[in-house]
């Protein structure tokens, strides 16, 4: 389990009124899935295709997903999410959970061990073959009547055919990446939030660090931003701005004479980094490319300015 403070859940997030009585939502993204979910539901655990939400009263919905692994991946999943394989299939679901699921097929799904209870489905899209499995838990009984309404509410948001490449919209962080870019590690620590994406050799890395004034209480910010992507005392350092905020550019082999070729060459990528300090939010925010060829500075900071601070 990861430390308290790495799960804190942003509520500055846009959040959604509404009817009297409901808990307002709030709208997040990860890797291909777009849902929102109360406020005080926070991500505790998260995998390239798993979302898992704790309340203040403990596990609350689990949602994982496989693009394009078809029905005999929705029956993998049902099997893979549920304890050691205790589920019982054929269970009922509320019909206010069946409408925004009516483009699905589905498996119903519930279990009861040690006091505890889930109910759910596995998934699968016709359109895009991609399956999936959830459930809601509860104590011995199930889900009571308000996590009902609470999960209809949730899968009435899921969406997972937007066009273009996944968002992501957690932890304070807004960002899409660049096309062919595929999310392929992160990171939740104390204070840092960071997104790493592959494109063929390429790696991109999205860092998030918070509270600011803390971490340039202690350093400046190009040591602060040398840390984050772990540069060493080699890499060249350029004060400037990005999107109206201070800013520090760091590069690593990014020359185009004979030593920084070679040493490219030789499967030593170059690099090139950008991190800025948004004093209001109190954050700061980078992006990083390691590529076997210079990197276009332009291109990067277009990437970096779309990094967005919740």
């Amino acid at each position: 389990m990861l430390p308290a403070a790495a799960l804190a859940y942003n509520r500055a997030m846009t959040r959604q009124t509404l009817a009297a009585g409901d808990p307002p939502l709030a709208a997040m993204a990860w890797n291909g899935v777009s849902l929102d979910v109360p406020g005080d539901w926070r991500p505790a655990r998260l995998g390239l295709g798993y979302l898992y939400f704790e309340d203040p009263d403990g596990p609350a919905f689990e949602f994982k997903w496989r693009p394009g692994a078809g029905r005999k991946g929705m029956e993998a999943a049902l099997r893979a999410l549920t304890p050691k394989g205790e589920a019982s299939a054929g269970a009922t679901l509320p019909p206010e959970w069946l409408r925004p699921l009516h483009d699905f097929e589905l498996m119903p799904l519930s279990w009861s061990k040690n006091g505890r209870a889930g109910l759910g489905a596995a998934l699968f899209c016709p359109e895009c073959g991609m399956a999936a499995v959830f459930q809601a838990f509860g104590p011995g009984d199930g889900p009571d009547a308000a996590m009902r309404r609470l999960v209809a509410k949730v899968l009435a948001s899921l969406r997972h055919h937007d066009p273009g490449p996944p968002a992501f919209r957690l932890f304070g962080l807004s960002f899409t990446p660049p096309s062919g870019f595929m999310l392929c590690s992160h990171t939740f620590v104390p204070g840092r939030f960071s997104l790493s994406f592959a494109a063929g050799r390429q790696r991109l890395d999205i860092v998030r660090l918070a509270p600011a004034d803390v971490l340039l209480e202690r350093s400046h910010l190009a040591e602060v931003a040398a840390l984050a992507f772990g540069c060493d005392d080699r890499t060249r350092r350029e004060e400037g701005s990005l999107a109206g905020c201070p800013a520090v550019w760091l590069a690593s082999r990014q020359g185009t004479g004979f030593p920084d070729a070679l040493a490219r060459g030789l499967g030593r990528q170059g690099r090139l980094c950008v991190m800025r300090h948004e004093a209001g939010v109190n954050k700061l925010l980078g992006a990083g490319l390691a590529s076997g060829k210079p990197v276009d500075r332009q291109w990067l900071e277009k990437v970096a300015s779309h990094c967005v601070s919740l």
